[in-house]
């Protein structure tokens, strides 16, 4: 090769490499250009919403009561078993009260001890009256017999209260039931001794029937909650936590309490709804669903709970323009129901709503349908006669 040839080829060679670099840029611009979308997508509907609230419930006993001794003793009778349903002033357990009879005779004893030395005490008390106007009996002495008279009936106050006395002490020696509804876990067993404010109670009762359920109402609702309960009557409806509402409720009770405290961390506000219970369907403790209607019926947009994305400020949904390409559009959430979003404002009937395939759009794609072709055409294209 000549020396005049080498120049050349070295260029050929550069020409060449740049060429190819052209081709590759080439290539990585239309990589880098979004082919169209395949979504699904459904035309916006209205369809009738009654607001509600829905909300998570703890049920909770209107009356709960842990019943403990009023007095000292052993145990010598329990008369219930665990779990039994039991009414109010039915007796529970039996402690040994033969020191309680007894200290009732002897106050007993004492009471007619004194009855009778205030029969003495008024009879001397009268003859003294009779006697001092004949001289026999100077004032003085009447003066006695009348102090000791009214001593006497003094004495007889003070043993009726002791008999009283008693007969409360021998009635704490059997501990009745202090409202009805159903027993727990015993506490103690038979042949305890137990004392007056134990820590551990005997048995625990908690009232069925009514019930009541608590749950929290959040701020934006609070007003809603507040114009239902001034109107009166308002239907709780109680349902398992995984029910879509499709399925029968579990109860049906009225709204009953809505607490005069807002929650400074959260603005929520407490209230409670109040159940019936027949056949102790609703236990306490549980967690349940609990809705409560607001308002009358209204039509409002409907669309499948994925359609409605969660975004920095509002929640949004993607929408179809004419010209096949999306955007986004902030929503006003009216309520949620049976897996449907209803939207107060945001969005118009007829227009096209992407309902799947939400986390790989941008503003400004290009889409098709999963039917295959563009998306259906909006209401502003029907309109115009243009779009896809």
């Amino acid at each position: 090769m000549s020396v005049t040839s080498r120049p050349r080829s070295v260029l050929a060679v550069i020409g060449a490499a740049l060429a190819l670099g052209s081709c590759g840029e080439g290539d990585d611009a239309g990589a880098r250009k979004r082919p169209p979308q395949v979504v699904g997508a459904m035309p916006a509907k209205a369809e009738d919403f009654a607001p509600r609230l829905v909300a998570l419930g703890t049920v909770t006993p209107l009356q709960s009561v842990a019943v403990r001794p009023r007095s000292d003793g052993e145990i010598v009778r329990i008369l219930f078993r665990e779990g039994d349903d039991v009414r109010a002033g039915q007796p529970l357990f039996q402690l040994d009260d033969r020191g309680a009879r007894a200290a009732l005779a002897q106050a007993r004893a004492n009471l007619a001890s004194a009855r009778a030395a205030a029969v003495q005490a008024r009879g001397d008390y009268t003859r003294a009256q009779q006697l001092v106007g004949k001289g026999f009996v100077s004032a003085a002495v009447l003066d006695q017999r009348k102090a000791l008279a009214g001593s006497a009936d003094a004495a007889i106050a003070a043993a009726q209260a002791a008999v009283q006395a008693a007969e409360t002490a021998l009635d704490f020696q059997t501990i009745r039931a202090p409202v009805s509804g159903r027993t727990g876990e015993l506490g103690f067993r038979l042949g305890a001794n137990v004392r007056t404010g134990e820590a551990v109670p005997l048995v625990t009762v908690n009232q069925l029937s009514p019930i009541s359920v608590r749950f929290l109402v959040p701020p934006e609702q609070v007003q809603d909650v507040r114009g239902a309960l001034s109107r009166g009557g308002v239907t709780v409806t109680a349902r398992p936590q995984d029910d879509s509402g499709g399925a029968a409720p579990i109860a049906t009770g009225r709204l009953s309490f809505l607490d005069n405290n807002v929650n400074p961390g959260t603005g929520s506000v407490a209230a409670k709804a109040e159940f019936v219970n027949k056949g102790d369907t609703l236990w306490p403790g549980a967690i349940i669903n609990v809705e409560v209607p607001l308002s009358g019926s209204a039509p409002r947009i409907a669309l499948p709970e994925g359609a409605v994305q969660t975004g920095r400020d509002a929640p949004f949904v993607w929408a179809v323009g004419a010209d096949n390409k999306i955007m986004m559009r902030d929503v006003t959430v009216a309520g949620r129901a049976n897996g449907k979003v209803f939207l107060a404002s945001g969005v118009a009937p007829g227009e096209t709503i992407i309902v799947d395939s939400l986390t790989k759009l941008r503003p400004g794609d290009t889409v098709r349908t999963r039917a295959g072709g563009a998306a259906p055409r909006t209401v502003a294209a029907a309109a115009t006669g243009t779009g896809g």
